[in-house]
């Protein structure tokens, strides 16, 4: 697992977890708060050989990921509802969003840090956020249609 931890003057106030659904254990690893499925949306960087290894922390797949018509759109309105969900729980109290896709190496981590970072941003640092990567480093599934 890789972690990316945007601090906060305050606590720690948001938890963002991309996860590859087809990785065994993964269901297992959905907490409780918002959950995102990428299923149907977004430029997939592993139709490009070029990219194909690589993760969405590396500058051209997150680009080629957010370059997909909506994706802004999307990961802003989840922004949006994850600012709107914090201002519903107790200060000290965690929210969570889950962002899923098939490997967990492309989109859902692109997804995850630019929504993690929009929330940030829109708190002005007041909070910290962590971006948690549960299957980067894992294989590169087979598609799911050869699957």
């Amino acid at each position: 697992m890789q972690t990316t931890h945007l601090p906060g003057r305050g606590l720690v106030a948001a938890v963002i977890s991309s996860l590859g659904i087809r990785h065994e254990g993964a269901l297992g690893l959905v907490d409780t708060g918002l959950y995102l499925d990428l299923s149907r949306v977004l430029r997939n960087p592993a139709d490009d050989p070029t990219m194909r290894f690589r993760t969405g922390l590396d500058d051209d797949v997150y680009a080629h990921v957010l370059k997909t018509p909506g994706a802004l759109t999307l990961f802003n309105r989840t922004a949006v509802q994850l600012r709107a969900l914090a201002d519903e729980v107790p200060v000290g109290r965690l929210v969570r969003l889950t962002v899923v896709y098939q490997g967990g190496r492309h989109r859902s981590v692109a997804a995850a840090e630019t929504v993690g970072r929009l929330v940030w941003e829109a708190w002005g640092g007041a909070y910290g956020v962590d971006i948690e990567h549960h299957h980067i480093d894992h294989p590169v599934l087979a598609s799911s249609a050869s699957a």
